[in-house]
């Protein structure tokens, strides 16, 4: 494990290549990550991602941020543990940051979070699709009377 610190109490963490083409960095703030909290944020987030992004296309080769930080040092209760992670796909970036009383949990909410943005990433052209589709089909089923009628005018054919 190589470790690089970048200033104050900040510190860039390995990159890890993984079965599928993507480069992982987790980097960590005010927080010491120990090799069971990286272990769990490799298990709860990378290989999810992983399996949802196995499929994209090599030149576009995916780049996950991971951040674990402790928002304050003043506060001991409350919402004090931040994760946020970005997704690079190309030229499309995904982004998601989840805050909660343990690192755990917010790392839980993290994964939901960005599990769902990718959700909507992927399944967006065919949305668009099944969009256009709709409208033709709306379109089809009207009368042939009714296409002459464009607003509150009346097209003329013949002329």
């Amino acid at each position: 494990m190589v470790t690089l610190w970048l200033g104050r109490n900040m510190a860039l963490t390995r990159h890890v290549l993984y079965n599928i083409p993507m480069r992982v960095t987790i980097r960590h703030k005010d927080i010491e990550l120990t090799d069971s909290l990286r272990e769990y944020i490799e298990r709860k987030i990378v290989e999810p991602v992983g399996k949802r992004l196995k499929r994209e296309a090599v030149s576009d080769a995916p780049i996950l941020d991971i951040e674990a930080a402790r928002i304050s040092h003043h506060h001991h209760k409350g919402m004090v543990f931040c994760m946020s992670a970005s997704l690079t796909i190309g030229t499309k970036l995904i982004r998601a940051e989840a805050v909660d009383v343990d690192i755990h949990p917010a790392c839980d909410r993290l994964k939901d979070e960005l599990i769902r943005e990718i959700t909507v990433y992927k399944t967006k052209p065919q949305s668009l699709l099944k969009r256009g589709a709709r409208m033709a089909k709306q379109y089809l089923r009207l009368n042939p009377a009714a296409w002459l009628r464009r607003g509150s005018r009346e097209r003329d054919e013949g002329r």
